[in-house]
């Protein structure tokens, strides 16, 4: 006779931390899929929505900077702090998710809580 686990609340049966981790290491599309991927967590689901708001909100702001960067040529290198912070930031929530810890983004949370109010 075996025994089975009761089905977890998270995306594909993953540990929290792990389906959170997930959602920030592949960026956009982990984000998508671990807010589709089935579950209630709202650990996982604020990860996974944080990761498509981070994601959406530094491509927004690179595609700017380049066209601004193409007119006033020294903005370039305020375009490449952009890249080293958004991998910073990156590296820190991946960590940070993985060992099972929330993590709130000045500015992007508030944007991501408006954006994806009906599935948190």
């Amino acid at each position: 006779m075996s025994v089975t686990e009761p089905p977890k609340d998270t995306p594909f049966g993953l540990d929290q931390n792990v389906a959170a981790g997930l959602a920030y290491l592949f960026t956009l599309l982990g984000g998508i899929i671990m807010l589709v991927g089935g579950g209630t967590n709202k650990f996982v689901k604020w990860a996974a929505a944080q990761s498509i708001t981070l994601w959406g909100v530094t491509f927004v702001l690179y595609i700017a900077f380049w066209f601004i960067a193409i007119i006033i040529h020294p903005f370039f290198f305020l375009t490449m702090l952009l890249g080293l912070a958004y991998f910073v930031v990156w590296i820190w929530t991946t960590i940070t998710a993985f060992q099972g810890k929330e993590v709130r983004i000045p500015v992007v949370d508030g944007i991501t809580e408006s954006i994806f109010k009906s599935q948190l």
